[in-house]
């Protein structure tokens, strides 16, 4: 019979030999005996951590260092097996007692430092670690660890330095690009990146790393297809999809981004952030109901997501469910009564509403709770749309200041909206404001120099935010369909347009359809120019959501400012159109572009559902109108009108726009202005029921003149008004944007209605008071003049502007 020694020695062989159960056979034997045998209970400890059977193991090293408490090597053997089974508390104390039998064992201190860094005791863990390197100075082992626990003491370039000065294994590189990332030492992780790339090709997290450097870097196509190669061998690595959609995403394309969002979702779809990035990718990619479904679902997951919540408002807006969104905004606020944002946005809804008084309220609420430049601009765009212009710019002007470099110019540009309605800028201030507007978005190095090779059909590039129902849209509509295509083809640019049965008739008239809201000025620019645009023409360039920052990039050989009510300042625009009413040959206004002059500018179709006029002439006292917006009725204008009525008091004024006089502070303060002039404040009718269509323009019917507004005066409306039959009271001041009034009644023949001045102006309204007879009766003839006139005659009017186009090209 063997003996015992024999026993273990003979199992050890085959444990050795790695005969595992043949070893643990031999092993139990021994057991089987005396199941206290200290080295039997050891080695069969090892074998059964071997084979993963830890807590197995763990009963056994426990039994051998019961056995023989004094043995280190059963004591270290315990101590790794519960440090590998997580216990590490009891990983530190089995440690802690194999260095009370031996205080000089560096594996002990190597030990119970992982042990004790395990527990995020990383101070402790370095003084462990620093007691092995006195004794071992080469211990790499030590030394990687004691990078691990720098680093978790926020010592990263500590750690940095040890690593640094390892063998570069897998494992020394990995620790150390995460150490440069947390550093932010950028180019050194994408140095170190590249090298464990090298070294562990099919390791998703090293592709990773070295994506998120280069991203970082702003090197974002490389960052993308390191992304990508992450997925492609690890393809459950969520946290690349994730960034992989960012990337994209900033890149401008927004659909690969959602793409990679989708995949992030099907590895965590309880992630609340994959949800909601997934939402502003296909918000970016122009798709707000599947945005607005995804920023459901990660409020459906966290409810409490500030960041889904101000999104999913902003989708809503865009659908035209504003009821909506202000509910969402309103909910936030409940919560978070100093939210910045909800309040800002809130705002925003207001305006879309034209409850201008509460948008005041809620801009200067998000003020109050130290708001950006966004809240300066809401608070302008309610305060203008109040008729408070001057104070509207210095709002605006708060939102250029506050703004970072790259957001500054569509604050400067609504500075620019603002100042055409005010009434105390006189040509130098108003030229020094469009100067500087033009060095802010100008001088870089243009996109597009000379033609584009191949030649053939001109192409037209026109860009606008207003590619739907809406004057400018409609205007154009005619022009479009009477355009030359055999010899222009024609694509639009739509910034952020509310789709709607107009959009769609232009786009289906066009030979190319770009949604470009969601893309930076310099990404529209380059889309433009990679379409190979010859001619670019920006539709009223100041108004609304227009960006003509875009031409700033010189995206077009040749570009051209159409239906702006003044110059675009910018050197990059190289003309503009209008006619001799609204660019005479001589004048102090400013212009960075070169004038062109059609024959006459306005034109547009007599209105769908155009109302007969009154079957008789009315009767009794005059009554004035004016049925342009409140931000075009500036103080000047109302004290003229105040001292018309005073002249006239049985007359009387009636004011509507919309629903805008819903508002009574807007009433009160319009109403005091009049009356500080010398009207009663029964001579003056507010109106602010909702019409539509062919009910608004009824209402002429129930009017005499209309009182056209300067310096901004009425150019739909004026024409909608002569359509009427009813003539308009103008002051042709000495700037574009106060002369398409003029040039309309100039072009039937009414030039007594275009006054010279503002005492002018009231004694003309007077005087056709004192005719009114005249005008009632005239009122069918007015119609008939306007229908056969060239304001009517949009494909005359269109071979007049391929003329333009013909010409300036030939210029190239």
């Amino acid at each position: 019979m063997m003996s015992r020694d024999a026993i273990i020695a003979e199992a050890l062989g085959e444990h050795r030999a790695g005969r595992l159960d043949v070893a643990e056979a031999a092993y139990r034997r021994l057991l089987a005996i005396d199941d206290g045998d200290p080295d039997a209970n050891h080695y069969l400890g090892i074998l059964l951590k071997q084979r993963g059977r830890e807590d197995e193991a763990l009963v056994c090293l426990g039994r051998a260092v019961a056995a023989r408490p004094g043995e280190i090597k059963f004591r270290l053997n315990q101590a790794l097996v519960l440090h590998e089974a997580a216990r590490f508390a009891e990983a530190e104390a089995a440690f802690r007692a194999a260095l009370a039998i031996d205080p000089m064992r560096p594996e002990a201190y190597l030990g119970l430092g992982v042990a004790v860094a395990a527990q995020g005791r990383y101070s402790d863990a370095e003084g462990h670690f620093r007691q092995v390197l006195a004794q071992v100075p080469d211990h790499a082992d030590a030394a990687f660890n004691l990078g691990i626990a720098l680093r978790g003491q926020g010592r990263r370039a500590e750690a940095a330095d040890i690593l640094r000065r390892l063998p570069a294994s897998a494992k020394v590189l990995s620790t150390l690009l995460s150490t440069l990332l947390e550093l932010g030492d950028n180019a050194g992780a994408a140095e170190v990146g590249a090298r464990l790339v090298a070294i562990v090709p099919e390791a998703g997290t090293a592709h990773f790393g070295l994506a998120r450097a280069l991203d970082n870097l702003g090197r974002l196509v490389e960052a993308v297809a390191a992304y990508r190669r992450a997925v492609e061998v690890d393809p459950a690595l969520v946290a690349a999809w994730s960034c992989l959609g960012m990337a994209e995403s900033r890149l401008g394309r927004f659909e690969a981004g959602a793409a990679a969002f989708r995949r992030a979702v099907e590895f965590d779809p309880d992630c609340a952030e994959n949800h909601y990035n997934w939402g502003r990718a296909s918000q970016d990619a122009g798709d707000p109901a599947a945005a607005e479904g995804h920023y459901r679902r990660a409020l459906a997951l966290d409810p409490g997501y500030p960041a889904a919540s101000l999104n999913l408002g902003v989708v809503l807006r865009r659908l035209d469910r504003a009821a909506e969104a202000e509910a969402i905004y309103r909910n936030l606020l409940a919560a978070h009564p100093d939210h910045v944002a909800a309040h800002t946005n809130l705002a925003a809804v207001l305006l879309d509403q034209s409850r201008f008084d509460e948008a005041e309220k809620s801009a200067r609420a998000a003020l109050a709770a130290g708001g950006d430049a966004d809240a300066h601009g809401n608070l302008g765009g309610a305060l203008v749309r109040q008729g408070r212009a001057a104070e509207a710019f210095d709002s605006y002007a708060a939102a250029v200041a506050a703004a970072p470099p790259a957001g500054a110019a569509g604050h400067f540009r609504n500075m620019l909206f603002t100042a055409v309605y005010r009434d105390d800028l006189d040509a130098e201030r108003m030229g020094a404001l469009h100067r500087e507007f033009g060095r802010l978005v100008g001088g870089r190095r243009p996109l597009a120099v000379g033609r584009r090779p191949g030649g053939g059909r001109i192409r037209l590039g026109y860009l606008s935010s207003d590619l739907r129902m809406h004057p400018v849209a409609t205007n154009m509509l005619p022009v479009i369909r009477a355009h030359d295509r055999s010899a222009f083809e024609i694509h639009f640019y739509s910034i952020g347009a509310k789709a709607d049965e107009v959009t769609d008739t232009l786009r289906g008239l066009a030979d190319g359809w770009r949604d470009v809201s969601g893309l930076s000025d310099e990404a529209a620019a380059r889309l433009i120019h990679s379409d190979g645009i010859d001619i670019l023409v920006c539709l009223a360039a100041r108004f609304d959501d227009n960006r003509p920052e875009i031409c700033g990039w010189r995206p077009a050989p040749v570009q051209i400012s159409l239906h702006d009510g003044a110059t675009s300042g910018l050197a990059e625009m190289d003309y503009i159109i209008g006619d001799r009413w609204l660019l005479p040959r001589h004048t102090s206004e400013f212009f960075s572009e070169r004038r062109l002059r059609m024959p006459q500018f306005y034109v547009a179709d007599l209105p769908a559902g155009l109302p007969p006029p009154p079957a008789a002439p009315r009767s009794g006292a005059p009554v004035f109108c004016c049925f342009n917006g409140p931000a075009k009725i500036s103080p000047s204008v109302l004290a003229a009108w105040g001292r018309i009525l005073a002249a006239l008091p049985t007359a009387r004024l009636v004011l509507k726009y919309h629903e805008h006089y819903r508002s009574a502070p807007l009433r009160e303060r319009m109403l005091a202005a009049m009356t500080a002039a010398g009207a009663r404040p029964d001579q003056v009718a507010f109106i602010a029921d909702r019409d539509e269509g062919g009910r608004f323009l009824a209402r002429y019917n129930e009017v005499d003149i209309a009182l056209d507004t300067f310096p901004f005066c009425g150019s739909t409306t004026s024409f909608q008004s002569l359509a009427m039959g009813v003539p308009v009271v103008t002051w042709a001041q000495p700037r574009m944007i106060s002369r398409w009034t003029a040039a309309m009644v100039s072009a039937l023949g009414m030039e007594e209605l275009i006054a010279a001045s503002a005492e002018d102006y009231v004694a003309r309204a007077i005087a056709a008071a004192g005719s009114i007879e005249s005008w009632r009766s005239r009122r069918g003839a007015i119609r008939a003049a306007l229908a056969t006139s060239r304001l009517c005659d949009s494909g005359r009017w269109t071979r007049h502007l391929e003329r333009l186009y013909r010409a300036v090209w030939r210029r190239v």
